[in-house]
């Protein structure tokens, strides 16, 4: 005898579609206009153009095409939900379970039918769009078959991202305004958690600068609309196809596929009398209800500390209270009426947890706060900061990397310094800077850290292992400084063909009640003052700084700024303070007729 039961039925999907149909509709409402109308006013333009003469409306408008990618990530987002809404719709109401639970169709079949009804909401308007797109296209003698199949793999590619990943947070719950809010939440969890973290974290570890590049990495996968609004792009580049990001919408479309077949075995564990709940999967309750705790308790604890510009005492505080109300907000919402307090017990576990956490952070058990690497473990540093003294020049700001042991034993000192400043403010006049320090390890590790401020005493200058100390022998480290102000670069530059000293502007406004001067020197004489500014600064006369100047602040700019190129408007440029110091350059100024004052 013939089975009564189908893997797929007709009937319901035709049912879902037609009943379904403003949603799809919409879509191909969007797009129509977006590409085929845009492309039939092309061609009317084109058509009324002169005999002979055309702006080429059509080729614009083909190549137009596949920048189209952005906007396929925002309807993919937006119409996912909303089909996923639309076929999910049946499990939320008691009446329509059961009645779709009666059928002669396999748990299967229904899920399998739903499904794909909602993904021919997108996909089959996508397939539609594109095949009369390229009519027009072939209609206006401008085929670009390249770019138009990048948008079509784009648009259905997260289409069905999108879609299988509103399904999938369908299957977790009974209520129908909960899909929409547990799928935008999803798609910013990951995300909004190491937000809220990193913001926590530098509250209560001292330097703290953030989870580093791979978790960086790790959150912009998982937070897709970040990864596939910049990542995927299209072009047309001297007529050439350009793109990026379709190895990215592959993975995606591998990401679906699984959130699908997930979807699939928890639509057919589903129990019918889930219908109404806010969760509906047993297992996943305590993790809503911890989760909201969490949650709630760093977003709104953080608030109301910002709000009451409060320190960590009630940093702690607020995370500990508005976690306890978030736990029984969660509880509410799961059992549906307000008489929650009898599970005082989750809420003392939620309060427990932070309370040991605090106490771990304060006590800074990980020993995260005191860590500074041994010289013999870093293979390299990374160090941003350290300004004293401005001169107003290029060598106020620096980044560099360097793996010599002298100067990695300078970032050690000054980073030891920053640590055992931690909680102190010595008040006063005093100079203070900032540190951005990043450490490459020889076991193949980084540590970095921030801190700001960190204070200075001058007068510890000549005191090995001090603040003072570690800045001013970077400043005595010419080698550095030359790489700082862009010297090594030049040089690497000018010993290639075709680069030279294209301009050396001279600024001087050092005349009290005059406006500024900049006087130009080009070809020979730019290079003659090159060449003196180097002689300077290698016997140490021009770009000097020192920590006991730290107050004597610059008010007039009297720069040397020298341009480099190689003829094909490729530049780079050295700004320098011409010191009293700099005997050379002063005498190379005066004897091209610009006064060194």
């Amino acid at each position: 005898m013939r089975s009564g039961t189908s893997l797929f039925n007709w009937p319901v999907f035709k049912k879902t579609v037609l009943r379904f149909w403003p949603v799809w509709g919409a879509y191909s409402a969007i797009w129509l206009v977006a590409l085929p109308l845009q492309g039939l006013m092309m061609l009317q333009l084109e058509a009324q153009a002169r005999p002979g003469l055309t702006d080429g409306y059509m080729r614009r408008f083909a190549q137009s095409v596949p920048e189209m990618a952005h906007m396929a990530m925002v309807l993919a987002l937006v119409f996912g939900v909303l089909a996923a809404m639309a076929v999910c719709s049946h499990l939320y109401n008691a009446r329509s379970a059961n009645f779709f639970g009666s059928l002669p169709v396999r748990r299967e079949g229904l899920f399998a039918t739903h499904y794909l009804a909602g993904l021919a909401f997108l996909v089959v308007p996508n397939a539609a769009i594109f095949l009369l797109t390229l009519l027009i296209e072939a209609i206006g003698g401008t085929v670009l078959l390249p770019g138009l199949g990048f948008w079509l793999a784009v648009a259905c590619g997260e289409c069905f991202f999108f879609y299988s990943l509103a399904v999938f947070c369908g299957m977790f719950t009974g209520h129908i305004l909960a899909l929409p809010a547990f799928y935008g939440i999803g798609n910013i969890l990951v995300f909004g958690v190491c937000v809220l973290l990193s913001t926590v974290f530098q509250r209560f570890y001292y330097g703290f600068n953030g989870f580093g590049p791979w978790m960086q990495g790790l959150v912009e996968w998982f937070t897709p609309v970040l990864n596939l609004g910049p990542g995927v792009r299209g072009w047309y580049n001297g007529g050439t196809f350009q793109s990026r990001g379709l190895g990215m919408v592959a993975a995606y479309a591998g990401a679906a596929a699984v959130l699908a077949a997930c979807s699939f075995f928890l639509y057919r564990a589903r129990r019918l009398e889930s219908a109404g709940d806010v969760v509906s999967v047993k297992c996943m309750r305590p993790v809503f209800r911890y989760g909201v705790a969490l949650c709630a308790g760093l977003a709104f604890g953080m608030a109301t500390a910002v709000f009451l510009n409060g320190k960590e005492p009630t940093l702690m505080v607020s995370i500990l209270v508005w976690g306890v109300v978030g736990y029984f907000a969660a509880r509410m919402l799961l059992d549906k009426s307000f008489r929650v307090l009898r599970y005082w017990k989750g809420a003392a576990a939620v309060a427990g947890v932070f309370t040991v956490l605090f106490l771990a952070v304060g006590f800074d058990l990980t020993g995260f706060e005191t860590r500074v690497p041994d010289a013999s473990q870093v293979a390299s540093v990374e160090l941003d900061g350290g300004r004293v003294q401005s001169l107003g020049d290029g060598g106020d700001y620096f980044t560099v990397t360097r793996d010599d042991p002298e100067f990695v034993g300078y970032a050690i000192a000054l980073h030891r310094a920053a640590v055992n400043q931690r909680g102190i403010n010595p008040g006063g006049s005093m100079a203070d800077t900032s540190l951005t320090v990043t450490y490459h390890l020889k076991n193949g590790s980084t540590l970095s850290r921030r801190y700001y401020p960190i204070w200075v005493d001058p007068e510890e200058a000549g005191q090995e292992g001090t603040a003072a100390w570690a800045i001013q022998q970077m400043y005595d480290d010419r080698e550095l400084y030359w790489d700082v102000y862009g010297f090594g670069e030049a040089e690497r530059r000018l010993s290639e063909e075709g680069w030279r000293v294209r301009e050396a502007g001279y600024e001087d406004g050092s005349r009290a009640g005059e406006a500024d001067q900049t006087v130009y020197f080009a070809g020979a004489d730019a290079l003659a003052l090159y060449e003196a500014v180097k002689e300077d600064f290698q016997a140490g006369r021009i770009g000097v700084r020192r920590v006991e100047d730290w107050d004597k602040y610059v008010y007039d700019r009297n720069n040397l700024n020298f341009q480099f190129d190689n003829g094909e408007n490729v530049s780079f440029w050295i700004d320098i303070r011409v010191q009293d110091t700099a005997s050379s350059t002063r005498s190379a100024l005066e004897r091209l007729g610009a006064r060194a004052s």
